[in-house]
């Protein structure tokens, strides 16, 4: 079986609920796995969010935008103080 770099589902789910979950997790780990063959694993910020997403809390659409943000935030000229560190994987 595949680590899964997520929290475990929380107790009280319903079958369906659980079944969605466990789909969405699926697909972020394969993700991460795709990524870290080529790089880096994502930032801890960029986890968390993936988290919310794994967690139900936002589509797949909304994690996009914010790690978008959270990259151009960290990356765009003059933010910061300027820091030559690598580009961290979404």
């Amino acid at each position: 079986m595949m680590k899964s770099f997520f929290t475990p589902a929380p107790a009280g789910l319903t079958p369906e609920q659980l079944t969605a979950r466990q789909e969405r997790e699926r697909h972020a780990n394969n993700s991460i796995a795709i990524l870290m063959s080529n790089g880096p694993a994502p930032s801890p910020e960029a986890l968390a969010i993936m988290q919310r997403h794994v967690d139900g809390e936002i589509s797949i659409e909304e994690a996009i935008e914010l790690t978008d943000a959270m990259l151009l935030a960290r990356y765009r000229p003059g933010a910061g103080s300027g820091s030559t560190e690598p580009n961290h994987a979404r």
